[in-house]
C-alpha cells in the first residue's frame, strides 16, 4: 500500500498528510499496490484522512481505525462521511463536511432542528443542527461576493482522535483556498463529548506571523415546537444590537426574550447560563458557555423564511436559533502561536 506511482529513485508525499515517502520504501513494494491506499505514520496510527482534501485533491479512502465503543463511522441522510457517538448524555451525529454537529437525540427526541429541505451534500452547511461560523458573521462586512459565514463551515474537517467518553476530536486549518478568500494561517480545532449532555469545544490556533482577529459563532438551531410560545432566559438587562429587517416595535429588555416578530439581536456581554424554554414540546434546554462574550438570537419570521434556501414554508415557526459566539466588539485577536478556546455545554431536560 502506498501513494499513487512515480519515479522510483523520488520521494512522493502520502495521500493524506503530504509526508514525503521515502523513495526506497516506495521502491521495496510491488507495482500494483501503488496508488491503492496510503503508507503514512499517520494513517497507520489510527487519524482518519477525509476522501478529498480542502482545494480538492484525493486523499486516502483507508478503513477508519478501530474506534471506541460508542463511536461508529455512519453516514449523514445525504451519504456524507460522518461520526456518530452514543453516551448517557444522547446520540450525537456529526458530519465530517464543517464538522456539523447534525443532531442531538436525547429520550424526548431531537434537541437540535433541521430544515425540511435541508440538503447534505458536498461542500455545502446544511441549514440546522450547529454549523460552525468563522472568521466572520453573517455577510461579510466589505465583500458581499464572499461566502456568508465564513470559510470552515464547508471544509472537509479531518479525523485526529476518539476516546470512550464518547469523544471525538476534528480538525481542519488554511488552505490555498481558503486564503483566496480570507489571506491568514490558521489552525481549528473541535472536540464533540456526549457525556453530561453535548459537550463541544473549539480551539483556535493563530498559526500566521501576524496577528489574527476574527469572529466565531456555534450557530445552533433548536427545535421549540411552536417558536411563539418558546422564550429565552438570561439575557434580561443585557444590552443587545437588533439587526432583523422587519422586528418587533418594542420590547421589555428586563424580561425573558419571546418572539412576536423577526428576530435577528445580538446580544453583547452576556453571562456564562443561558436557557431556552420550549414548552410546545415540552422541553427546557440549559446553555452553559466558557469565554463566549455574545450572543445571537435569531428567527426569521414567515416573510423572509418562507423564503430561506432549504427551508419549506411553515418551518420557521419549529425553531430559533441561539448562538453561542464572539463577534463584533468581541471580537477574537490572537498574536502568532496563540490560541483560543470557546465552549459551551448543553443539556436538556
Amino acid at each position: 500500500m502506498a501513494t499513487a506511482a512515480g519515479p522510483a529513485d523520488a520521494a512522493a508525499p502520502c495521500w493524506c498528510h503530504d509526508v514525503p515517502i521515502d523513495p526506497r520504501t516506495l521502491a521495496a513494494l510491488p507495482a500494483a499496490a501503488r496508488g491503492v491506499a496510503c503508507l503514512c505514520r499517520a494513517c497507520a496510527t489510527g487519524r482518519m484522512p477525509a476522501a478529498r482534501d480542502n482545494d480538492g485533491g484525493v486523499r486516502c479512502n483507508a478503513p477508519m481505525p478501530c474506534l471506541p465503543p460508542g463511536v461508529t463511522l455512519t453516514q449523514d441522510p445525504g451519504g456524507r462521511q460522518a461520526l456518530q457517538l452514543t453516551g448517557a448524555g444522547g446520540t450525537v451525529l456529526v458530519a465530517m463536511c464543517g464538522a456539523q454537529v447534525l443532531s442531538w437525540r436525547v429520550a424526548s427526541g431531537d434537541v437540535l432542528w433541521t430544515a425540511s429541505r435541508g440538503e447534505f451534500t458536498a461542500g455545502k452547511a446544511v441549514r440546522g443542527g450547529i454549523p460552525l461560523v468563522f472568521p466572520w458573521l453573517g455577510n461579510h462586512p466589505h465583500d458581499p461576493t464572499l461566502p456568508a459565514h465564513g470559510v470552515v463551515r464547508t471544509l472537509d474537517w479531518r479525523f485526529v482522535r476518539a476516546a470512550a467518553t464518547p469523544e471525538v476530536v476534528l480538525e481542519t486549518n488554511d488552505t490555498e483556498h481558503t486564503r483566496r478568500l480570507w489571506p491568514h494561517a490558521f489552525h481549528c480545532e473541535l472536540t464533540v463529548r456526549v457525556a453530561d449532555g453535548l459537550d463541544l469545544t473549539w480551539t483556535t490556533t493563530n498559526t500566521d506571523d501576524v496577528p489574527l482577529r476574527f469572529e466565531e459563532a456555534l450557530h445552533s438551531y433548536f427545535a421549540v415546537g411552536d417558536v411563539l410560545t418558546a422564550s429565552v432566559h438570561g439575557l434580561e438587562g443585557v444590552a443587545c444590537t437588533e439587526t432583523a429587517s422587519a422586528p418587533e416595535p418594542a420590547w421589555d429588555p428586563h424580561a425573558p426574550l419571546r418572539f412576536r416578530a423577526e428576530t435577528d439581536r445580538i446580544f453583547h456581554g452576556v453571562g456564562d447560563h443561558l436557557e431556552l424554554d420550549a414548552p410546545a414540546l415540552p422541553r427546557r434546554v440549559q446553555l452553559h458557555t466558557t469565554h463566549a462574550h455574545s450572543t445571537i438570537v435569531w428567527n426569521p419570521w414567515p416573510a423572509k423564511g418562507d423564503r430561506m434556501t432549504q427551508m419549506a414554508p411553515g418551518d420557521w415557526r419549529r425553531f430559533c436559533c441561539v448562538e453561542t459566539a464572539n463577534v463584533r466588539e468581541h471580537a477574537v485577536t490572537l498574536g502568532p502561536g496563540e490560541r483560543h478556546t470557546l465552549r459551551l455545554v448543553l443539556r436538556c431536560a
